[in-house]
């Protein structure tokens, strides 16, 4: 017999798991793109970021230039003085009372003298004059960067000015400070830069980075003198955290339910697919069961056959010895003489059927041997014409020309046929038709029977084949288990099925002869 084809739910279990996989990529997939978004929308937040910080020192550039002009004007003024007392002092008298009010120091020096120790909080301003000597004015710092002290604001932004010649920068509270970024933009020559956290904290601003813009002012004779004007932006810098936090709270909380979701339809899954794996491995015993059942009965059959067989044959011995001393005595009656010889043909019959059935039941195979369809049907026919006529159901019966030459045992092939005819004379109803077809299909021949009875169930075909299954009251529950049998042995296919106008529709296919089942 066929090897049994492996149970639904084995068959679908690879193509669900692939299903599971699928879905499980599409879930990690759609969080990795939500990510994705996530980081590029923090990107593009830094750029705009990076955009800010390049807008606010454009400013400071900006506010560094207004007031290196201002620091320019006030040196100017200092100039002006300082060169007003070198002509006093070359007058013979000193500064005037005026000059000594506005400036905490006055002091007229030759260029070799040393500069004296400033009070603090000033700035001190030498002027050379042109009779070689120095004029040093003691400036206050409020008052030279006046303009600066009033734009500063706390932990916002710083205004520092630097003497030349001189590496500390000079605050509008009076401190002096240092600041390597400030220094080394104005070496570098570049007019804005940035400050990290550490040295924003060193000009007192807050500790986040800070944007400076520088501004030379070339005072002549004084020098040249930078402005640099510093904002911190801590401003930006928490609008940013802000926006940062709004949009990681707006992506990821989605991302996160996305996520979760994801791993609690994974986890289902699992358990969907690890109970399929149950279901399918109990179908997969109980198919076996059903085998093992079905295999059980078959040998369960084929003993009984074996034995049936062994207690016919002596009676069909009998009736065989009995009809040749009738065929001796009948003489010259034709009649009698064709009634005797009718009963040897089909004791003989019965004998061969018998033969072949033992030999199946012993797992041998039949004899196959070249075989007509026509003959087929033909003598399937004589077997049940006598039945039809009897139950008043009308036998219809089409068999092509030109069929296929098949290879088989042509008595099983009959009695397959046989009770395909018989099952639809029992199940229709007098005055009804029963319909066999004999055509050519799939290099082989159909042999259909057709009725209009009350028709088979859709749950019961499966089950139509098992030795011993039957839906009819007084059936063994054999024919169609012999019939499936006897098309499994000829390479051939039996098919149940409804009929579309009711009834049942049964098909026998038998491949056509091969070259290997040729007739030797």
């Amino acid at each position: 017999m066929r090897s049994a084809s492996p149970p639904l739910p084995f068959r679908t279990l690879p193509s669900r798991i692939a299903r599971a996989i699928r879905r499980g990529w599409l879930v990690w997939t759609a969080a990795l793109g939500v990510l994705a978004i996530t980081t590029l929308a923090l990107l593009d937040e830094q750029r705009e970021f990076e955009g800010a910080l390049v807008a606010l020192a454009r400013q400071q550039q900006m506010l560094a230039l207004l007031l290196s002009d201002e620091l320019s004007a006030r040196l100017s003024a200092v100039r002006r003085d300082a060169l007003l007392v070198a002509d006093d002092v070359s007058a013979g008298h000193g500064p005037s009372a005026g000059m000594r009010k506005a400036y905490p120091s006055i002091e007229v020096r030759s260029s070799e003298s040393a500069p004296s120790v400033r009070p603090p909080r000033t700035m001190s301003v030498r002027v050379p004059s042109t009779e070689g000597r120095t004029v040093e004015l003691t400036v206050p710092v409020a008052w030279l960067m006046g303009p600066s002290a009033r734009i500063e604001r706390p932990d916002e932004l710083v205004v520092l000015v630097r003497p030349p010649d001189e590496a500390l920068w000079q605050a509008a509270d009076g401190r002096q400070i240092e600041s390597t970024p400030l220094t080394r933009a104005v070496s570098e020559g570049r007019d804005t830069t940035r400050l990290e956290r550490d040295d924003a904290v060193a000009l007192g601003l807050p500790h986040r980075r800070a944007v400076a813009a520088v501004a030379a002012t070339d005072a002549g004779s004084l020098g040249r003198w930078t402005t640099a004007v510093v904002a911190s932006a801590s401003q930006e810098r928490d609008r940013w955290d802000r926006a940062r936090g709004r949009l990681l709270i707006g992506v990821l909380v989605p991302c996160a339910l996305i996520v979760a979701f994801g791993a609690t339809a994974l986890r289902r899954q699992r358990r969907e697919l690890e109970l399929e794996k149950q279901l399918a491995l109990a179908a997969l015993v109980r198919e076996s069961d059903e085998r093992l059942s079905r295999a059980s009965r078959a040998a369960t059959t084929g003993t009984l056959a074996m034995g049936i067989a062994h207690e016919i044959s002596t009676p069909l011995g009998v009736i065989l010895g009995r009809a040749e001393q009738l065929a001796a005595r009948v003489g010259e009656d034709s009649k009698a003489a064709r009634a005797v010889r009718t009963i040897s043909e089909q004791a003989e019959r019965i004998t061969q059927v018998v033969r072949g059935f033992l030999d199946l039941a012993r797992g041998g195979s039949p004899s196959l041997r070249p075989v007509d369809p026509g003959d087929v049907a033909r003598g399937a026919l004589r077997l049940v014409e006598h039945r039809f006529v009897a139950a008043h159901i009308t036998l219809v019966t089409v068999v092509d020309e030109g069929l296929p030459t098949l290879a088989g045992d042509l008595r099983l092939l009959e009695h397959a046929v046989v009770n395909l005819l018989l099952n639809a004379c029992e199940a229709s109803s007098p005055g009804t038709l029963v319909a066999l077809s004999v055509r050519a299909a799939d290099a082989g021949v159909d042999f259909i029977v057709e009725d209009r009875g009350a028709g088979i169930r859709p749950e019961d075909i499966a089950r139509a084949t098992e030795p011993f299954f039957t839906t009819k009251p007084a059936g063994s529950g054999l024919g169609l288990a012999i019939v499936h049998e006897i098309v499994n042995i000829h390479r051939g296919t039996l098919v149940l099925e409804p009929h579309e106008g009711g009834g049942t529709r049964a098909r026998i296919h038998v491949p056509a002869q091969g070259e290997e089942c040729s007739d030797a």
